[in-house]
């Protein structure tokens, strides 16, 4: 099996075993007599210092570690004190009722003093040079982190005969949530350990992690969840203006405009390890539509620093698949008197549904991480070939003996038996076979042993250029080989009765750093333009939405040789070329103006055009997550912008009708998030091409004819309406995450969020590659004429906008665009007159008829459907 699927598979699977450590749980509520929730009552265990305040509504939960606390008070001034006994080592739900101590009080009114606040928000960014634990200049740590996810109510959601017949032993492992307070089943379990280095002169942050496991994952080829089990891509910073999460931004309750989103109360001063802290809650604004935090802080009084926090989500109404989140975060003083991470923990409650129902799909992660040894003087430089985590080879290969040495405190013996448990889980048939069925939906082959059999989006589909298209594909799959990999495809279309195909031969030097080798050939049909997008392909969803009416399909031969090499986390170049001829189009069955034809400006038709081509390019990112697999490497998400540039050349005469040129590309590519606006992307691409081409080896811009939402084309521009050699594209997308449809009652509720899309093209034809047809026959000196309808964008840019909302249902998204330039109607030439130009024929036989020309309605309009999943 697959390593990079094992924990997607046994999570979704819900069958592997682990129970939490002894610990002592409770949640419940403080309300007065009438039966009100009291806000910022003190509820802790008597005889320790765990402990927390109820929220605006009176509301706790609380985990302790020591057994031997069994008294739970409950106090706030004004009130009496309140003790109940309860079990240690267990769930229990206790919930206090407080008297008056004077029936003449009305008990403690504590009003929000942001006046305080604010001078106590500013201290805290004052002193935060010194207390940010990221702001050293040099520090190194190790940091021990742990992660486990559990399904909810497992009785009810796993109640089939079949699954009770196969894996009923997994109910004996069933815990209870303190802050839930529902049953659940823990289904995933992971540690690591890893040693994080940081500087700032020069910079660098990375992470080497030494050892790491995951329930159910053997130890080959464990790099891939290796990375996202440390801290790199876990930990939290609440000195940050913003917390990343879940692809969400909650605004740090400690930042220094903090104000904007909460209001702020000083409810007491407590001593920690001799110190005075200051305990603040905090709760949002009412009008903040905005995720953001409910909880209470301790703030050291003499250094300002963040001692700890408590922080649990608000404002759950434009929040996707969460239906709780906490975030617990301890600091210490160091021996130099600053301040450093000691644990950071985090909770969340994932479903399908925001309501509190045992038959949906529900999910309970959780994560801790302990930091330990840590060291502010200067570090060496580490390797970071490897990327921003290096994994150790042996990282998986620990025994039992080095992780009783390194856990902050020993696992109970029930979280011991975890992996024995799951290794008896995998050895059901039962498992095999819905293992087989995921990992075919995510990587679009079956694997069948050593070949895989796919992709399966792509085995039927229909086009106006070859009718019903049959596609199938097979490649060796890792059983095979994890170094080569090889791949063959062909095609049949019914309607041009045509055989396609093509094959792949991958050879993975290293996949950390990457070195990979790729050989392939293929012949095709092509959609000359289209964008970088899987949808823009020929698949079954471009069929049902419409691409297959208004496509351009022409036949395209290739061989090319590729090379990827890694020379840092920073750093990654391709070499390589590609020799590409392309054949005309013009197929009887199919319109004229959907042909792709090739003919000279005399009026002789072209057989083909080709080119060979040699490329370089060289891709620049900083801090950026990578996805490694077997033999793909996906890029994730970094804060700064993604800048690649590429050179191409090709040589003419070493085949027939070839060209060449040199094409000169650069391209920036950037998410950046702009809470509480929500998150942007932004693309851009510019180049030019020096040389005579013909119209296929131009730069084409992207057309989208289909109902499909593409983030890399334009919604209201046909394929091949456009050709440039010298061109700029840039696209911008905005999600404001329900900023303003947050704050309209009733419509909140739905959770939908706002999209803005801005969209430009400007583009030039060089008088040597310009083969309009509509221009004046004496002044065409383009290799081949441009086809029906295709034209240069000129000195006006093509621009379009678009509006939509997105969210629909959680999955839906639905985007109206209007083309705001270039709206008049375009001339062509009329499929009814000759497509020659007039003049002396070749054979000077006299002149042809003048071309007739005639306006084609543009699309000023259109609306695109697409699906995104996300928090």
């Amino acid at each position: 099996m697959r390593p990079e699927l094992k924990v997607g598979i046994l999570f979704l699977l819900h069958i592997t075993i682990l129970c939490s450590a002894q610990t002592t749980k409770v949640r419940g509520r403080v309300t007065d007599e009438n039966g009100e929730g009291i806000p910022f009552a003190g509820v802790f265990f008597k005889g320790t210092t765990t402990g927390i305040t109820t929220d605006l509504d009176g509301y706790y939960s609380l985990i302790c570690d020591d057994l031997s606390a069994d008294i739970l008070v409950a106090q706030l001034l004004g009130y009496d004190i309140v003790e109940k006994k309860i079990s240690a080592g267990k769930f229990t739900t206790v919930n206090f009722t407080l008297h008056l101590t004077d029936n003449l009080l009305s008990g403690a009114k504590v009003k929000a003093d942001n006046r305080k606040a604010a001078q106590l928000l500013a201290n805290i960014q004052k002193h935060r040079d010194r207390n940010d634990p990221d702001r050293h200049k040099n520090y190194s740590c190790d940091i021990y982190s742990k992660i486990e996810l559990d399904l909810t109510h497992p009785q009810e959601q796993l109640r089939s005969k079949t699954f009770l017949r196969e894996f009923g032993f997994v109910f004996d492992y069933v815990d209870t949530s303190s802050v839930s307070g529902v049953p659940y089943l823990p289904v995933m379990m992971s540690e690591t350990i890893a040693r994080r280095t940081r500087s700032s002169s020069p910079d660098f942050d990375s992470e080497k992690v030494i050892a790491n496991r995951v329930s159910g994952i053997n130890p080959e080829g464990n790099n891939l969840l290796s990375q996202f089990t440390g801290s790199m891509h876990l930990k939290t910073n609440f000195y940050r203006p913003f917390i990343d999460a879940f692809d969400m931004q909650f605004p740090s309750p400690i930042q220094e405009a903090g104000l904007l989103y909460y209001n702020y109360y000083i409810i007491d001063t407590v001593m920690t390890d001799g110190r005075k802290n200051l305990l603040v809650r905090f709760h949002p604004k009412p009008l903040v539509s905005s995720p953001t935090f409910d909880g209470e802080m301790r703030i050291d009084v003499q250094d300002f620093a963040l001692r700890s926090i408590h922080a649990r989500m608000k404002n759950t109404t434009n929040v996707n698949w969460m239906r709780d989140f906490i975030l617990d975060a301890e600091y210490v003083r160091c021996p130099d008197s600053t301040w450093f991470y000691k644990s950071d923990k985090l909770y969340a409650d994932l479903s399908l549904t925001l309501r509190d129902s045992s038959k949906m799909m529900s999910f309970i992660g959780k994560r801790e991480l302990n930091y330990s040894n840590v060291d502010f003087s200067p570090s060496r430089i580490p390797d970071r070939k490897a990327g921003i985590v290096d994994v150790s080879s042996d990282a998986s290969l620990k025994d039992d003996a080095f992780w009783a040495e390194v856990r902050p405190r020993p696992l109970s013996p029930k979280e011991e038996s975890v992996y024995e448990m799951v290794d008896r889980v995998k050895k059901v048939p039962l498992f095999n076979g819905l293992y087989d069925v995921i990992e075919t939906l995510v990587n679009g082959y079956y694997d069948y042993g050593k070949i895989g059999i796919g992709p399966y989006f792509k085995l039927l589909s229909h086009n106006t250029h070859e009718g019903l298209r049959l596609h199938f594909g097979l490649r060796t799959s890792p059983e095979f080989s994890r170094r080569d990999r090889i791949g063959a495809y062909a095609a049949f279309g019914f309607r041009d009765t045509r055989l396609k195909g093509g094959a792949t031969w991958e050879h993975m030097f290293s996949r950390v750093p990457e070195r990979k080798l790729t050989v392939s050939a293929k012949r095709d049909v092509v959609q000359l333009g289209r964008s970088s997008s899987p949808l823009a392909e020929g698949n079954i969803l471009a069929t049902v939405f419409g691409g297959s009416k208004t496509c351009r399909l022409t036949e395209m031969s290739s061989y090319s040789v590729n090379y990827k090499h890694e020379f840092s986390m920073n750093l990654n170049a391709e070499a390589g070329f590609d020799f590409k001829r392309y054949y005309p189009s013009s197929l009887p069955w199919v319109g004229e103006r959907f042909h792709v034809p090739l003919i000279a400006p005399d009026g002789n038709a072209v057989s083909s055009v080709a080119a060979n081509e040699f490329y370089l390019s060289m891709r620049f990112s900083k801090d950026e997550t990578v996805n490694r697999g077997h033999f793909v490497k996906k890029y994730v998400h970094s804060r700064y912008p993604a800048v690649t540039l590429s050179l191409a050349a090709s040589l003419d005469g070493l085949r027939e009708n070839d060209f060449g040129y040199f094409r000169p590309e650069l391209s920036l590519r950037w998410n950046p998030r702009i809470p509480p606006f929500g998150t942007a992307k932004f693309f851009f691409n510019a180049g030019t091409i020096t040389g005579q081409v013909p119209y296929p080896l131009l730069h084409i811009h992207e057309g989208n004819s289909t109902y499909l939402y593409d983030r890399f084309s334009f919604a209201c521009m046909e394929f091949m309406e456009f050709a440039s050699d010298t061109w700029i594209t840039m696209f911008y997308d905005h999600c404001f995450n329900g900023f303003f449809l947050g704050k309209i009652p009733l419509i909140r509720n739905l959770g939908l969020r706002e999209q803005f899309t801005a969209r430009l093209a400007w583009g030039w034809l060089r008088s040597e590659n310009n083969g309009d047809r509509t221009l004046p026959s004496e002044s065409i000196i383009a290799p081949v004429l441009l086809p029906n309808g295709t034209s240069q964008i000129g000195s006006i840019p093509y621009v379009e906008l678009g509006a939509g909302i997105s969210n629909i249902l959680k999955v839906l998204r639905i985007d109206f665009f209007w083309r705001m330039t270039h709206r008049d109607e375009r001339l062509i030439v009329d499929e009814d007159s000759e497509l020659a130009p007039a003049g002396v024929t070749a054979s000077g036989g006299g002149t042809r008829p003048p071309k007739v020309l005639r306006y084609l309605r543009t699309p000023n309009f259109a609306v695109k459907i697409g699906a995104e999943i996300s928090f």
